[in-house]
């Protein structure tokens, strides 16, 4: 298994982690027999490193790692887990978390304290809670070793919160479809420069860079016989500055796979990244509005949250998962902002720098959506 070292820290990690979000559940519940196999098999191959978090599987996940981890040398491996303001809703309670947290994954220490999914706004509010002076009396008594943040928002916000502080390590969600997503990879170059290691979620998109369509991959097979999983956790653990990637892994061929991934590994090649830059395009190609997100067209009139169901049929149409497609649409019906709405009134056309037709484009996606859900 490929080790990285932390820069100047006394810590070496597997560039393979274990992130155990998406540990299996049946009727709600982990499923802990099956979830300790995978655990077992990926320790046992030199996976070091195991990412969880309080509200994770509906706050089970913490005790299942406990549980799975107990029987090994805590000294031979590495907890992260989170400080998640979504789960702590006061000052006090913030405070109060990090021995229930103990308790549940049964050690005395965490390897790995990370500030979980900040945005702005959620940063602001822990700095109101004095977050600061909290952790780092927990890495004086000995709780917590290393402060890091994880990170959902734009570029703008990231460069702030890591400038803030002098953080351990960050980590961000970065692949080669997303390098403009979020931080893109604008952030990891400025952890790069700043000597910050790097934590990678989403290597794989949540799992929509493991399969295409018969064209795209064949790009892929065409070259190799590894699997299409395998190229996009290369081009992550490509990077340098990268000290490990996470995958949710749920099913033993997942945990196969990845390690026999990043067992003697080898960082891509020219020829291999221009492949995969090729696919990217190919995947990029199959888009239906040619959206950029730039937000001039909104406030919508009537409320339509006009990129949003752009960025809803796009993604569809370049990974074809209905699940997610499913999930966005219920979320945009929530808010009322579902392109149904549209009454063609066409001011946002106005207001559109691609010149995008919008209510045609509006009615593709309500057209798109009935089609795939009837």
């Amino acid at each position: 298994m490929e080790k990285r070292r932390w820069y100047d820290k006394d810590i070496e990690t597997s560039l393979m982690g274990f992130g155990v979000m998406r540990v299996k559940t049946v009727n709600g519940v982990i499923d802990e027999q099956k979830g300790f196999e995978l655990i077992d098999y990926a320790y046992n191959h030199g996976i070091n490193y195991f990412d969880t978090a309080m509200p994770y599987t509906g706050g089970q996940n913490e005790k299942f790692l406990g549980k799975a981890l107990k029987k090994y040398p805590r000294e031979s491996l590495y907890i992260a887990t989170k400080l998640s303001y979504g789960t702590v809703k006061t000052k006090e309670e913030m405070i109060a978390c990090i021995d229930e947290q103990l308790a549940n994954l049964q050690t005395d220490y965490i390897d790995f304290y990370l500030l979980h999914a900040l945005s702005r706004d959620r940063f602001e509010k822990l700095l109101e809670w004095d977050v600061f002076s909290h952790v780092e009396k927990l890495k004086k008594e000995g709780k917590i070793r290393y402060i890091g943040f994880s990170f959902h928002d734009d570029y703008e916000a990231f460069k702030y919160i890591l400038n803030y502080y002098n953080w351990d390590f960050c980590q961000i969600q970065l692949n080669y479809m997303d390098t403009n997503h979020q931080q893109g990879i604008q952030g990891y170059y400025d952890c790069v420069e700043k000597k910050i290691p790097v934590v990678v979620m989403e290597p794989l998109k949540g799992g929509k860079l493991a399969n295409f369509n018969n064209d795209i991959n064949g790009l892929f097979k065409n070259e190799s016989n590894s699997s299409i999983a395998s190229w996009g956790l290369r081009w992550v653990g490509s990077l340098p500055g990268v000290v490990t990637l996470l995958s949710g892994m749920n099913e033993m061929d997942q945990v196969i796979d990845n390690v026999n991934t990043f067992t003697n590994f080898k960082p891509l090649n020219s020829h291999e990244i221009d492949l995969i830059n090729k696919a990217s395009q190919e995947i990029r190609n199959l888009t239906k509005v040619d959206c950029t997100g730039c937000r001039y067209c909104i406030p919508c009139s009537v409320g339509v949250n006009i990129p949003r169901n752009f960025s809803m049929i796009n993604e569809f149409a370049m990974y074809n998962q209905i699940g997610d497609l499913k999930w966005i649409l219920e979320g945009l019906k929530k808010q009322d902002a579902y392109a149904d709405k549209c009454v063609n009134c066409r001011k946002c056309v106005k207001l559109c720098p691609q010149m995008i037709d919008i209510p045609k484009m509006l009615h593709l996606v309500t057209k798109t959506v009935e089609e795939v859900l009837e």
